[in-house]
């Protein structure tokens, strides 16, 4: 039987996202939120205390160097998206990116490589349960 792996997660970009994938983490049994990471200290700070994160940075880089964190939610501005998840991924970082991955085909296809070269997981944070052609198989069958 393979034991399970407790999950020490790391957010990047603490707006109105953040705040539900923090709580959806106390849900989890095998994942803790371990660092969080804002632009003030201050707002790192509050989030951390309101989530009981271990972890508050001002610097998206810091919390990519802290070799303690398995995997990092990446929910900055859609322009932000690639630069922060190459941070995470070039540390070996496991990252799941909020949507849209990024802003064109030639950000997302450098993405790709980081994850491949660095052989890390990488996963767009996009619930295809409620796209159209979903919904409209759903009730075609």
């Amino acid at each position: 039987m393979t034991k399970k792996r407790h999950i020490r997660w790391g957010i990047i970009g603490l707006g109105n996202i953040a705040n539900k994938f923090a709580t959806d983490l106390f849900a989890v049994n095998d994942a803790e939120l371990y660092a969080v990471a804002s632009r003030t200290q201050q707002k790192a700070d509050d989030f951390a205390e309101k989530y009981q994160a271990t972890k508050a940075y001002c610097s998206y880089e810091a919390l990519a160097n802290n070799a303690n964190v398995d995997a990092v939610y990446i929910a900055t501005p859609h322009s932000q998206h690639k630069e922060n998840t190459l941070l995470c991924l070039e540390q070996g970082i496991e990252v799941l990116c909020e949507k849209p991955f990024a802003m064109n085909a030639d950000e997302v296809n450098r993405m790709i490589a980081t994850a491949t070269q660095h052989n890390t997981l990488l996963m767009e944070g996009l619930w295809t349960y409620f796209l159209p052609h979903y919904i409209f198989s759903y009730y075609s069958v």
